[in-house]
């Protein structure tokens, strides 16, 4: 899967009348999301302040997002909207909508970390086609992904050690942490609280 299987810039470039008719369904799709999403009560008390921010750059497509995902006690439909489209999977072109507490488990480990830099993301949201390709290519890949189901990303922050990452990660216990530093990368979902 090279770089022709990639999606269309979010800067406007198709890539051609299929992509972008592509990639405008799944864009579609994921304004599916209601106006303001009730924020989780054990999630929000212990970041500080009244807003949540997040950054992220996903490696794949060369895509960024920067700003207030939460504020006001609810999270951001137009922020999560943009989100679910920057994790999207790049190469079946699909977008789903995400856990909004994986964002809140992000802005917790950044800052834990203390980073200066966005999260790189390396993987996102797998489709089944997808997962099943890379299920084929390493004995790693879960059959039943959190990746799949919106809930899981696979990252690093070029200003920190992938083990800090883990660590800090793997003291929230807000769910499965797994180091892969010959990847140069780490798993964060939010299932069920373990590491690997």
């Amino acid at each position: 899967m090279g770089t022709d299987d990639r999606a269309a810039p979010m800067n406007g470039r198709a890539t051609g009348r299929r992509g972008f008719l592509t990639f405008a369904a799944a864009t579609l799709t994921a304004m599916a999301v209601p106006a303001v999403i009730p924020a989780a009560p054990a999630m929000a008390a212990p970041l500080a302040g009244g807003v949540r921010r997040i950054a992220l750059h996903n490696v794949n497509t060369n895509e960024h997002f920067s700003g207030v995902y939460w504020a006001d006690g609810a999270y951001k439909a137009d922020a999560l909207r943009k989100l679910d489209v920057l994790l999207r999977d790049h190469r079946a072109k699909q977008v789903c909508r995400f856990d909004p507490r994986l964002f809140d488990l992000l802005a917790r480990v950044h800052q834990a970390v203390d980073s200066d830099e966005p999260f790189r993301i390396i993987c996102g949201y797998r489709s089944k086609r997808t997962n099943a390709v890379a299920r084929r290519r390493s004995r790693g890949v879960a059959k039943q992904s959190y990746h799949t189901r919106g809930m899981a990303v696979d990252v690093r922050l070029p200003d920190v050690e992938l083990g800090a990452i883990a660590d800090a990660a793997m003291e929230l216990e807000l769910g499965g942490v797994g180091y892969y530093p010959r990847s140069g990368f780490v798993h964060l979902d939010v299932g069920p609280v373990r590491s690997w």
